[in-house]
């Protein structure tokens, strides 16, 4: 069952991608930037790692990750690198819904903690008709850190060509 601030960080992203949906203009030019905050909660977190079956104790005990040496003061679990990577897929299908997300490179550069703010944006990169690549890129919304970033390629619907 999802807490109180779960809800509510649901309510405003769901609002958020339901704008997106309903921006008019469609066209897309090289460099076009489309993006998203996020704030994954430890509830989230558990919910993810229970649908995936990923036991590794960095994303739910902070002993491990204070023993494994991966953050300072205040310890908290690691967020899984492709949880924050389902961001990307996220921003492009809300923008434009129906689009086929066919291929995702990645590169996890460092690590985030459960709690803090992302900052997901994708990038329109190459236009052939329907195969658009983006440039993606999730940072760490107060230092600027680049946590994951990578390179993918959605086939939109007819309409949104």
């Amino acid at each position: 069952m999802l807490s109180n601030s779960s809800r509510q960080l649901e309510k405003v992203f769901t609002l958020a991608c339901k704008r997106a949906c309903s921006s008019k203009s469609k066209v897309l030019i090289p460099g076009q930037e489309f993006s998203i905050s996020k704030c994954f909660t430890q509830d989230e977190v558990l919910h993810f790692l229970h649908a995936t079956g990923d036991a590794n104790p960095l994303h739910v005990d902070a002993a491990a990750v204070q023993a494994a040496g991966l953050s300072s003061p205040p310890w908290r679990p690691l967020l899984p690198g492709i949880l924050m990577a389902s961001l990307f897929p996220a921003i492009i299908g809300s923008h434009f819904p129906g689009a086929l997300y066919a291929s995702q490179t990645l590169s996890f550069r460092s690590p985030a903690l459960v709690g803090d703010v992302l900052h997901a944006h994708v990038t329109v990169g190459k236009c052939s008709g329907r195969r658009i690549t983006f440039a993606t890129q999730c940072v760490h919304a107060h230092t600027g850190r680049v946590l994951v970033d990578g390179t993918a390629l959605a086939l939109l619907p007819s309409s949104q060509e």
